[in-house]
């Protein structure tokens, strides 16, 4: 769909961006058409644009807002830009800190940054061994159109620009995969116990934080951990909060058995 957008883009500015087109490449049926239309490609996945914004903007505003004290941020990659530039806001804060400590003679400050990956993603495999390979590509089992996991709009084969700047920075520093399964129940006790209606890939999140403060990650208890709900339940009514979709998926629907979650 990226490819889709820039085709479009330069459609329409083919056709609609100048004043000067023919009239056999514009609208004249109304006054409005003599006015140009021009579409920017806005490239999210590459431009570096979506990583400095959350540089300026959303990395201060999670260190302000747990007063200094977050320990580790977790989440998914879509476009990269967020993980990325979020985590190198809090690398470079908590630098500063243990500059400071050193000279007074203090522990360095340290805030760990963690990708939470569905499966068939490649992501996982490059944070952890640097290598962009997940098992679902093998050549001989790969699907033109595969859909390895529920989870839409995280989790890819390539590695962007967005994410580059995250792994070639040394921000990331680990990667925790989570199921389609873990995720679906996730959502559901978010929205029994939470009043939350979230997408996948905030179930994904918030699981990957838990599992940061519980699961055998004893340097996180009593931490304070940060991630990011993203979406919302509403704009994932025909897959994942789709209980005929959920089962066919050969998973299973939470609330057929309510006692279990």
């Amino acid at each position: 769909y990226v490819n889709v957008a820039r085709k479009i883009a330069e459609e329409v500015n083919r056709r609609y961006g100048s004043s000067e087109g023919s009239d056999d490449n514009r609208e004249t049926s109304s006054d409005v058409s003599a006015i140009p239309i021009k579409a920017a490609f806005m490239n999210q996945f590459e431009n570096e644009a979506n990583y400095n914004a959350h540089v300026s903007t959303t990395g201060p505003e999670i260190w302000e807002q747990t007063n200094h004290e977050v320990d580790a941020f977790c989440m998914s990659s879509g476009t990269g830009g967020t993980i990325s530039g979020v985590g190198q806001y809090l690398k470079n804060k908590c630098q500063e800190i243990t500059d400071e400590n050193k000279r007074g003679g203090q522990h360095p400050r340290e805030c760990k940054i963690v990708l939470i990956d569905p499966p068939g993603s490649a992501l996982y495999n490059k944070v952890k061994y640097n290598i962009a390979y997940a098992s679902e590509q093998k050549e001989r089992a790969l699907l033109r159109h595969r859909y390895d996991t529920l989870a839409e709009g995280i989790g890819l084969d390539r590695v962007t620009r967005n994410f580059a700047l995250g792994v070639d920075n040394g921000v990331l520093d680990d990667a925790l995969r989570i199921t389609d399964q873990e995720a679906v129940d996730m959502a559901h006790w978010l929205l029994k116990k939470e009043g939350l209606f979230v997408g996948s890939s905030s179930a994904m999140n918030v699981l990957g934080a838990v599992r940061l403060a519980s699961d055998n990650h004893e340097d996180y208890e009593a931490s304070c951990i940060v991630t990011v709900i993203c979406d919302g339940g509403q704009r994932h009514l025909t897959r994942f909060w789709n209980r005929e979709f959920i089962k066919g998926w050969g998973l299973e629907w939470p609330g057929d058995d309510e006692a279990a979650w």
